[in-house]
C-alpha cells in the first residue's frame, strides 16, 4: 500500500518528535533538567525548524513530561505484570520488590534506563520541574495497585503511616538506583548485580515499612 500525503506527514512528525525526545532525555540526564533549554535540544537534534519543540510540547516542562511518559509506558506495564505474578497471600517484601524492580531492570535491559533514572531522581527531588504538566496519571496505575497490595499485606500499619513510609521508601529506591546506575560502569550493570541490589532494597524497605510506630510505643 502506498502511503498518502497525510500519512507521510504524520510519520515524519512522529519521527521528529521521537528524535527530539531522545535528545532531550540524554541532555536532561547529562546536564540536568534545569540547565537544558529548548534551544539546546533543537540544536543537538539537528532540526532546522527551531520552533518544532515548542510547537509539540509548549515548554521544557512539557518536554520533560513527554520524556517521562514515554518510558513510563513499559515501566508501568512491567510493574503490572510483576504484581499479576504475585501470590494472593504475598508478603510485604514481595510487593515492595514488585513495585521497585521495573526501575532497576530498566537500567540493565534498556539503553535508556540509566538516563531515565537520572531524570526521575531529579524530578523526585524537584517536583516543580514538571510544572503543572505532570505525568500521565494512567501510567501510575501499577504504583497505586502496589499500594493497595501493601495495605493488604501489612494490615498492622496504619494507612496514613504506611502511605508516608512508602513515599520515603520510593524516594530512597529512586535515589539508590540512580546512584548505582551513575557510578557503575556499563560492564557492571548485570542482571545478577541488579537482582542483588533489588533484593537488598526490598529487605531494607520492608523493615522500614513494618517498624513499630514510635508515636504509639510506651
Amino acid at each position: 500500500m502506498i502511503a498518502t500525503g497525510n500519512e507521510r506527514v504524520e510519520e515524519l512528525a512522529e519521527s521528529t518528535v521521537d528524535q527530539l525526545l531522545s535528545v532531550a532525555e540524554r541532555l536532561f540526564a547529562e546536564r540536568g533538567v534545569e540547565h537544558v533549554a529548548l534551544t539546546h535540544i533543537v540544536a543537538e537534534s539537528g532540526q532546522k525548524n527551531r520552533s518544532a519543540l515548542h510547537y509539540h510540547f509548549g515548554s521544557r516542562a512539557g518536554v520533560l513530561a513527554a520524556v517521562m511518559n514515554r518510558r513510563l509506558i513499559p515501566i508501568n506495564a512491567r510493574r503490572e505484570a510483576l504484581l499479576d505474578g504475585l501470590a494472593a497471600d504475598a508478603g510485604p517484601r514481595d510487593v515492595v520488590r514488585a513495585i521497585s524492580a521495573p526501575l532497576g531492570l530498566a537500567v540493565v535491559e534498556a539503553p535508556w534506563g540509566a538516563d531515565y533514572l537520572s531524570i526521575l531522581a531529579q524530578v523526585t527531588f524537584h517536583p516543580r520541574l514538571l510544572g503543572e504538566t505532570g505525568v500521565d496519571d494512567a501510567l501510575l496505575s501499577g504504583v497505586r495497585r502496589g499500594k493497595r497490595r501493601l495495605a493488604q499485606a501489612a494490615p498492622g500499619v496504619a494507612p496514613a503511616l504506611l502511605d508516608q513510609r512508602l513515599t520515603w521508601l520510593t524516594n530512597s529506591v529512586v535515589f539508590a538506583l540512580a546512584r548505582w546506575a551513575r557510578d557503575t560502569p556499563p560492564v557492571g550493570r548485570t542482571s545478577a548485580a541488579v537482582t542483588t541490589l533489588l533484593d537488598q532494597l526490598a529487605a531494607y524497605g520492608t523493615a522500614g515499612l513494618l517498624a513499630p510506630d514510635p508515636a504509639t510505643e510506651t
